[in-house]
């Protein structure tokens, strides 16, 4: 090519980008221009440059027909974009099943392939949807799912495609041998917790458990830690397998199995092993620097080390809870229930006047946040919040009204991330609602800061504060899902 037509090429280029600008200035139009025109009748990398542009509320302002297949392109952007509310993507999945003539399961599986294989949490959204399809659906794309799960470079998406054809069959039979075939062991036990099915989760087991202890490698005996506790009708074999782990193991086995024992229902575990237990704990934290019991790892050994001592309790439980507090800042952490619109905890207790650092992990598929309110004042903050308008300011704390009854409270965090919320708890001992203020939520989102004069004397007794909405004792620090796919999140901290 002469420089002639180098030259003609650069400015067709330039003119071609500027003609895209133009097309998808819409964007950038002020909130009453109406919704943003795209044109859909360019090529597939022109009407992608313009989606692209569109912010999340602007996508989904624009202009949709479920049964026109042109429309495709804005579904499959409501499908795969990060941070969009679960029923845009429910949406996108019957539209684009309409229109395209085809079935849910190749939907999501075309989703599947597009979503960015960082955004994790957008691929956990899909693989729910595509866990949630009837067997013979899963069946029906055998070849589909088997390509997926040799090939695929992205782990979550060949996770989805082991755990989806263990699905299709009811057991795991062709997929646990399709899985060690392919020397892709830890990838079939990644697929574990995606299974909806009990009884297919549960046909795992025979495979998994000799994995706990020795496996060929630690890739593959990590993957098994983890799924384990995944496995339902086996909770107290899975604890003392994992608890021999957390006392006599280290690295990223003993890390693994910390967290693996925390997805086990508090009210599976063997109590004969639970002062043992709390014993490894507290000489695994002691023997960590003090600079490093804030890591991430140690905020989860922390936890169960508090979860176990509470379970045992009595002066032993109690003993092994002042000896973590001592030894670490009071770190209270709280998951969200996937799908379910809760808290994976009621309440937790802080002693007044003394540092508190709350992380919440938001592993649901829909943004949430946590506010503390004062005494009393749930309700108020929940409708003032329910009233609100998002700004679309990421600097603004959306939906978190500007009240002196506001004590703390977090931004909106999306499916996926988590944030830190550190603050010196109150000096009144009370009872401190806290709540998720985004519109609707806080109806089943909400629990109980209880602060108390001295933690140390309330572990002797412990008394566990009043529903703010039901006005009756709770009977539990926990919110456990009801979910199987997901299930065994959470516990007092």
């Amino acid at each position: 090519m002469n420089k002639k037509q180098l030259f003609t090429c650069a400015v067709a280029a330039a003119m071609t980008f500027s003609t895209l600008a133009v097309r998808a200035q819409d964007a950038d139009a002020p909130a009453d221009a109406g919704p943003p025109k795209i044109a859909l009748d360019k090529s597939p990398a022109i009407i992608s440059f313009q989606l692209k542009r569109l912010t999340n509320k602007q996508l989904i302002d624009v202009e949709r027909k479920p049964e026109d297949p042109k429309y495709k392109p804005i579904y499959m952007a409501l499908l795969t974009r990060k941070g969009l509310e679960k029923k845009y993507r429910e949406e996108a999945v019957g539209a684009l099943t309409k229109s395209g003539k085809t079935d849910a399961a190749s939907v999501l599986l075309e989703g599947i392939a597009k979503v960015d294989a960082e955004d994790k949490a957008t691929l956990r959204e899909l693989v729910s949807l595509l866990m949630a399809q009837k067997p013979e659906t899963l069946a029906a794309k055998r070849e589909k799912l088997e390509s997926l799960a040799k090939e695929s470079e992205n782990p979550t998406v060949k996770q989805a495609a082991y755990a989806a054809l263990a699905t299709a069959d009811g057991k795991e039979d062709a997929s646990w041998q399709l899985a060690t075939g392919n020397n892709d062991t830890a990838a079939v036990l990644g697929g574990i917790p995606m299974i909806a099915s009990p009884a297919v989760r549960a046909s795992f087991y025979p495979s998994v458990k000799p994995l706990v202890d020795k496996a060929p490698d630690e890739a593959t005996q990590v993957a098994a830690i983890e799924a384990v506790s995944a496995i339902p009708g086996k909770e107290a074999e899975a604890f003392g397998m994992l608890a021999d782990l957390v006392e006599k193991g280290s690295g990223e086995p003993q890390a693994a199995a910390i967290r693996s024992i925390g997805r086990i229902p508090a009210s599976k575990w063997p109590k004969d092993r639970l002062e043992l237990l709390a014993a490894a704990i507290v000489k695994l934290v002691e023997k960590t620097p003090a600079g490093e019991r804030t890591s991430p790892a140690m905020v989860h050994t922390v936890q169960l080390g508090n979860d176990v001592g509470a379970a045992l309790g009595g002066e032993k439980g109690a003993a092994a809870r002042r000896s973590l507090r001592e030894l670490a800042v009071r770190v209270v952490l709280i998951r969200t229930l996937t799908e379910q619109m809760m808290y994976d905890l009621r309440y937790f207790t802080v002693q007044a006047g003394k540092p508190v650092q709350v992380i919440l992990d938001n592993t649901d598929t829909m943004p949430h946040n946590i506010v503390i309110t004062a005494p009393g004042a749930l309700q108020e903050i929940a409708l003032t919040a329910g009233a609100m308008q998002a700004s679309g300011d990421p600097a603004v704390k959306e939906f978190v009204p500007d009240s002196p009854k506001v004590l703390q409270s977090t931004k909106l965090i999306q499916p996926g991330d988590s944030t830190k919320l550190s603050f010196t708890a109150p000096t009144k001992p009370g009872n401190y609602p806290f709540l998720c203020t985004y519109p609707g939520h806080w109806v089943k989102m909400y629990g109980v800061m209880q602060v108390v004069p001295d933690l140390d004397q309330y572990d002797q007794k412990p008394t566990p504060p009043k529903d703010p909405m039901t006005h009756k004792p709770y009977e539990s620090a926990k919110n456990e899902s009801t979910i199987p796919a997901e299930g065994h999140e959470g516990h007092e901290h």
